[in-house]
């Protein structure tokens, strides 16, 4: 790629994205919304990992202008991939995030959900739903100054995002060598610029999306997740403020308290900030831990295995992280050789895929035109 030309780069992702259309759905009435909220539901409603689909429809309709309680700005999206003939092949939720009183210069784009269907993976369109919504962002935050919600610290540099910070930010499983989806999310964001806010330093929990009534018979169950970012322009920064980490926190609940009282989510808040006061006694930043990109720095994995994470950070939590840390084989889940051997066997596994130049093209061939034996997995 460096001995490219940079229209060469240009007219290659012209090629690649022709075949598909991105556009935002603003309405629960759109005639894409159906289809794209049943993909998110699918891929992420059985484990309560994403809102129900009332809430989704009243975020659409929502005024984007009007600040919530905290004075928090938030710009739900729901963007769609679609090909030449109307076929939904991917889905990308999330928000745009802002309160000047938490960090003036900051613009969060929190990123929550992303689901592409098997045929469309791999492709370049995956790449453009993560960054889509950034565009979506500065013409928000244009808006907002606009009509003099906030101030903009450049409001006439579009071009570097008005002066502004903008920090992408998701969610996401730790890894677990028995789930694929696991280790394949975490190398995607790897090689998209994104690091992980230190579990030690940010004991995040993600609140409970499941329906009310579960939830009322069973008691909330909050998720531990891992909070990944790409700060843009600073992805060469091995440390955070823990202003800004405490910043992200608190805009990331206050998305979660559009359809959550503020009492259930107090205690899973209230741990990641007592963790951050907790650290700010001795350092004054967190550490941001890079993510692996492929087999030859899988080693970045270490501090993000689930069983490890669980066991130093999360223990007692909830019934989830007992039941894992109750493991029947947990003798052996906590055993470094056996991690050792299972980043070993995805090394090994990762090194003998084949390399393709375009991967949506002819999937079923390497570049040396060799037929491909898996090539879902490509």
């Amino acid at each position: 790629m460096k001995d490219l030309y940079h229209q060469d780069v240009v007219e290659m992702i012209e090629r690649e994205t022709r075949a598909f259309e991105m556009r935002e759905i603003l309405e629960p009435g759109d005639p894409d919304f159906p289809a794209a909220y049943k993909m998110l539901w699918d891929a992420f409603g059985a484990d309560g990992e994403i809102e129900q689909r009332d809430d989704i429809e009243r975020f659409l309709r929502e005024d984007a202008f009007e600040p919530t309680p905290n004075g928090t700005y938030i710009r739900f999206f729901l963007i769609v991939g679609r090909d030449k003939e109307g076929n939904i092949l991917g889905v990308r939720d999330g928000s745009i995030l802002i309160n000047p009183s938490y960090d003036a210069d900051l613009c969060v784009v929190y990123l929550a959900h992303l689901y592409m269907i098997p045929r469309a993976r791999g492709t370049v369109l995956s790449y453009e739903l993560r960054i889509a919504p950034v565009e979506i962002a500065i013409d928000y935050l244009r808006q907002l100054h606009l009509r003099g919600c906030i101030k903009l610290p450049a409001p006439e540099q579009p071009g570097r995002n008005f002066g502004m910070n903008i920090t992408l930010a998701a969610e996401m499983e730790y890894y677990w060598p028995s789930d694929p989806v696991s280790w394949q999310r975490i190398l995607f964001y790897g090689r998209g610029g994104f690091d992980v806010l230190n579990p030690a330093h940010v004991p995040y929990l993600q609140p409970d999306f499941r329906e009310r009534t579960g939830v009322r018979v069973t008691g909330a169950k909050p998720i531990p997740l891992m909070i990944l970012v790409r700060r843009m322009g600073r992805e060469r920064q091995a440390t955070m403020p823990i202003e800004e980490a405490s910043a992200i926190t608190r805009l990331l609940y206050d998305d979660f308290a559009c359809h959550w009282k503020p009492e259930e989510l107090e205690s899973s808040l209230q741990r990641v900030l007592n963790g951050l006061e907790a650290r700010a006694r001795r350092k004054d930043f967190v550490e941001l831990l890079p993510l692996p990109t492929g087999a030859k720095d899988l080693n970045r994995i270490r501090p993000l295995y689930r069983f490890s994470v669980y066991q130093k950070v999360y223990k007692g939590i909830s019934e989830a992280v007992d039941e894992l840390l109750q493991h029947p084989d947990r003798q052996l889940l906590r055993n470094p050789a056996y991690l050792d051997y299972e980043l070993r066997k995805l090394a090994a596994y990762l090194e003998s895929r084949p390399r393709y130049i375009y991967p949506s093209r002819d999937k079923g061939f390497t570049w040396e035109g060799n037929p491909d034996p898996s090539p879902e997995e490509g």
